[in-house]
């Protein structure tokens, strides 16, 4: 009987173990099928499950289909930390309230719930009860880390284990102090033995129940010291699982924070010993400018002092000269007088006087004093004289001079002498002979005064000579034959096809009760723009919204609808023609309006949707960006642009920067004089000639800043005649594809282009951005906000139309050179047909210039700062790489130089991926990714399961301990 019982109990329990693997597999089959089913409906068949199985078996049955819920597990897991830390929480506060405060009245206690509790921990653990609430609080904060390591239950039963050790320790040591207080219980029995130990441990005395029946064994079977070691060791055994710590964790732990520190101070040291010789290399550059510009100030101070003894020397040279004059005319004076002389003695001889006097050649000789200190003074007065006697022919005029005079007349004019004329007569011949003396020695001086002067004031006059420079070649503009004419046909009858469409338009649009009063039309020459007057009552954007319908009756594509057409109360319907036609470059070029322009940024565009020529000042815009999807006309629209620069401007005017990363756009216009520097083809050297352009719009802003004007050409006006002054030419810098730089250096691109969009237009400098591929990682924000010129081509799609003119139509346009400009301040884009220029003709204009001109003339200051320039780019660009791109292998090992950081988050976090080294080293996608491969090969984390994330293989303490051991650096 009793074993057919055990067999049908037997089967049951087989069969109820059946039906719950059957149920829990069809639970499995519906949810795999009903994935995208609502929750609701999951969630009740799960307790549909769990219901049936407990129905079927027994209670174990039923709790392992419980557990066998992922939803519930987690909310399980969830919910319990905080329970744990509630509950931590009550017990210190009915620990407090009861044993180290009682006389808290009970109605601000903790009531009956407090002290049963409180009676419960302090019965069962004794003095131990009292770290029941950190040991609570340690559960709590580890749960969620013990189940993700699966090792919750060795963290509950080290927990246990601590509270018990600890309460034996607590009985052993109270036993041992208070003698014979448990000697009394030896005849008791177990049973009444557990609750004197349960009293004792709520009037906290012993270790509880638990504590006490251990610590009892202890003291019978070890002893008291062997007890303490023994409960001592296991309870820091206990505590230490508990929290995760092991000795040699704990000695791991504390040498990983000293090499830490340690590599924290050299780095410290490292980052101080840099400074320090920064500083010390900032004060040696510091004192060689001061030696420099002390060099430079004497240098100065004696070009200075040679300039001022050169001066000297020559005033002494004037002076030397002018007395060597003085002193020949003199001479030559003296001589006339000694050959005059015996003549006049011989004629006084011949001729005696009988009432001569004997005193009178005493007297005559006084008179000879006073003339030759009048001649010894005149000389001091002709300093400023710079020729000789000889030189100004004074011989001459001294001979003529001779016979001009008079005895009468020299005294006559000098008033000093009349006591020589009341001499008595026999004193005549004294006199004259004294009169020639005056003669000799008055009258050549006089004559040497007037001619001194003269020759001075030609001195004066006559500026010195100045070396005469060669004058330049001027510059010869390319003859307009070199460039293709306009050979289509202008007399081409094409009113049939515009009645015909104007009849299509106004059927379609009145088949959707659109009406239109009135319709023109404006023939360009690729569309013809048909513009309606829509009747009262009819809305612009009815007519707006038929664009695929007029399209489709017109049998066209490329219809585009301006609606309102701007200062115009009318809609426009651009219809591309049958018969396209070119716009040459020549015919806007030969026409009066552009020989006419002043500005010599005039440029030639194409033509409007009316045939009207268009042109646009680069000066005004002030900066152009031309984009459009390949083969849509942008690299002929950037020639037109060139060539009309060539035959506006003269090489001192302007000047051209061109820069082609493609190295085959701009190759034609290589050497041409217009060039401020050579073609740049690189991409750093491209950033680094942006980088000199932004140096040379400073250096411009420093000058006109000196100068006290606004601008460049104020400047250029003011120092026109000043020959220190230079002259400042316009600057046209010229980028073919913007997208290829981006993708080099994108960093300095962008802000040196937005440095000369915001500051260059007063420098007289200008850009010109083209680009084909017009998308927002390469027209980016900042380059569009400080762009505000645009000219958009055909592109694929409303997107790109956008991020160019900031509306869509440009992808609407039929492409040959179509194409939207939107100049600065212009409420809508134009449609404009864009000039034509052929390579042929290109290269023909660039022969010429090249044959029937100078050279190009390079700035080599210029060249040399972007070469400058373009090192440092590279120079960031490598450490750019280095620390955040995708090639940063830099340890001697061949790992990441961030490796050990990565190594650390995995550890830390208990996960690895991507997106998090992502955000938490700050690299890109590619060098994350190859540090977690790194990390793969070396062991460290799992191979990749699926959509399961990676599992971490090693223990922090292992981490520390390879830091430590230096096997990661």
């Amino acid at each position: 009987m009793a074993e057919a019982k055990k067999k049908k109990t037997a089967r049951g329990a087989v069969t109820a173990s059946n039906k719950r693997e059957t149920e829990m597999k069809k639970t499995r089959t519906r949810a795999k099928n009903h994935e995208e089913e609502p929750e609701k409906k999951t969630a009740s068949k799960k307790r549909e499950t769990v219901t049936s199985s407990r129905n079927a078996g027994g209670k174990k049955e039923t709790v392992h289909a419980v557990e066998e819920n992922p939803r519930n597990k987690r909310f399980f897991h969830q919910v319990t930390p905080y329970f744990l830390l509630v509950l931590a929480l009550f017990s210190v506060i009915c620990f407090l309230l009861i044993d180290v405060f009682p006389g808290v009245k009970d109605e601000y206690g903790v009531g009956l719930l407090g002290r049963y509790v409180r009676n419960f921990f302090c019965g069962v653990f004794g003095f131990g009860a009292f770290f029941v609430p950190m040991i609570l609080a340690v559960l709590a904060f580890t749960w969620n880390r013990a189940v993700e390591k699966d090792c919750l239950l060795a963290k509950n039963l080290y927990a246990l284990f601590s509270i018990v050790s600890l309460s034996t320790l607590m009985h052993v040591i109270y036993a041992t102090v208070a003698q014979g207080s448990f000697e009394t219980t030896v005849h008791l029995t177990f049973g009444q033995r557990i609750v004197s130990l349960y009293d004792a441990g709520v009037m906290l005395r012993g270790g509880g129940v638990i504590g006490g029946l251990l610590g009892e064994l202890c003291r019978v079977g070890l002893g008291l010291t062997g007890s303490i070691i023994v409960t001592v060791s296991f309870t820091l055994i206990f505590c230490i699982f508990l929290l995760g710590f092991t000795p040699s964790y704990v000695v791991t732990s504390i040498r990983y924070r000293m090499k830490i520190a340690s590599e924290k101070r050299a780095e410290a040291h490292a980052l101080r010993r840099e400074e320090k010789a920064a500083e010390i290399e900032a004060a040696k550059r510091e004192k060689e400018e001061r030696r420099l510009a002390e060099q430079k100030a004497q240098a100065l101070k004696a070009a200075a002092d040679e300039a001022e003894r050169e001066r000297l020397a020559l005033e002494a040279e004037e002076k030397r000269a002018k007395r060597l004059a003085l002193e020949e005319a003199n001479r030559k004076a003296e001589e006339q007088v000694e050959e005059t002389k015996p003549s006049l003695l011989e004629l006084r001889a011949s001729e005696p006087n009988e009432d001569t006097v004997q005193m009178a050649p005493v007297k005559a000789a006084e008179p000879q004093e006073r003339p030759k200190a009048e001649t010894e003074f005149l000389p001091t007065e002709q300093e400023g004289n710079y020729q000789s006697a000889k030189e100004l022919g004074i011989e001459k005029e001294l001979n003529a001079n001779d016979e001009e005079f008079s005895l009468q007349e020299i005294f006559a004019d000098n008033g000093k002498d009349k006591a020589v004329k009341k001499a008595p007569t026999a004193n005549e011949p004294m006199a004259s002979e004294m009169d020639v003396a005056l003669l000799a020695q008055m009258k050549p001086i006089s004559d040497v005064e007037e001619i001194s002067e003269g020759v001075e004031d030609d001195i004066v006059e006559i500026p010195p000579e100045l070396p005469v420079e060669e004058n330049e070649a001027k510059y010869e503009f390319p003859p307009i034959e070199l460039l293709a004419p306009d050979n289509s046909r202008k007399d081409e009858d094409n009113s049939k096809e515009l009645r015909e469409n104007a009849q299509k338009l106004m059927d379609t649009l009145s088949s959707f009760n659109v009406r239109i009063k009135d319709i023109t039309y404006s023939r360009g020459p690729t569309i013809t723009r048909y513009e309606l007057k829509p009747d009262a009552g009819i809305r612009v954007r009815s007519i707006a919204n038929l664009v695929d319908d007029i399209a489709l009756s017109l049998a066209t594509t490329g219809v585009r609808i301006e609606a309102p057409i701007p200062n115009k109360p009318a809609v426009g319907i651009e219809v591309p023609n049958q018969n396209p036609a070119t716009v040459y470059l020549r015919s806007l070029i030969e026409t009066e309006k552009f020989s006419a322009e002043s500005s010599r940024l005039t440029a030639c565009l194409g033509a409007d949707v009316g045939g009207k020529p268009m042109y646009f000042n680069i000066a005004k815009m002030p900066h152009l960006l031309i984009a459009g999807a390949t083969g849509m006309g942008k690299s002929v629209c950037i020639n037109s642009i060139i060539v009309s620069l060539l035959y506006k401007a003269t090489p001192d005017e302007v000047k051209l920067i061109l820069i082609d990363p493609k190295k085959v756009e701009f190759n034609i216009y290589k050497d041409i004089p217009h060039l401020y520097c050579p073609i740049v083809s690189e991409p750093t050297k491209a950033a680094g000639a942006l980088a000199s352009a932004v140096a040379e719009m400073e250096r411009r802003f420093e000058l006109i800043e000196e100068v006290g004007v606004r601008d460049i050409y104020n400047y250029n006006a003011v120092t026109k005649d000043d020959p220190d002054r230079e002259f400042m030419p316009q600057m046209v810098i010229i980028i073919d594809e913007l997208a290829d730089l981006m993708m080099t250096a994108a960093d300095s691109v962008e802000s040196s282009i937005c440095r000369l969009a915001q500051k260059a237009r007063a420098a007289g400098m200008h850009i010109i951005i083209g680009t084909q591929r017009p998308s927002v990682d390469v027209i980016t924000g900042l380059i569009k906000a400080n762009v505000p010129s645009r000219i958009a081509f055909t592109v694929a799609s409303q997107v790109d139309s956008r991020t160019i003119i900031d509306i869509a139509g440009a992808e609407k346009l039929i492409g040959r050179g179509d194409m939207l400009f939107a100049p600065v301040g212009a409420a809508k884009p134009m449609r404009v047909q864009g000039a034509f220029v052929s390579e042929g003709e290109v290269e023909k204009i660039v022969e010429f210039i090249k044959a029937n001109n100078c050279a190009a003339k390079y700035n080599d200051d210029f060249i040399n700062r972007i070469e400058e320039e373009a090192a440092k780019c590279a120079a960031g660009k490598k450490g750019a790489t280095a620390e955040g791109g995708s090639d940063g292998t830099a340890t001697a090992d061949g790992l990441d130089p961030k490796f050990r950081a990565a190594v650390e988050i995995a550890v830390e976090s208990g996960k690895i991926s991507t997106s998090l080294l992502q955000r938490k080293l700050e690299v890109g996608y590619g060098r994350a990714a190859k540090i977690i491969d790194q990390m793969e090969e070396m062991g460290y984390v799992s191979a990749p399961e699926g959509n399961k994330p990676r599992r971490i293989l090693i223990s922090k303490e292992d981490f520390m301990q390879m830091v430590v051991n230096n096997e990661i650096e």
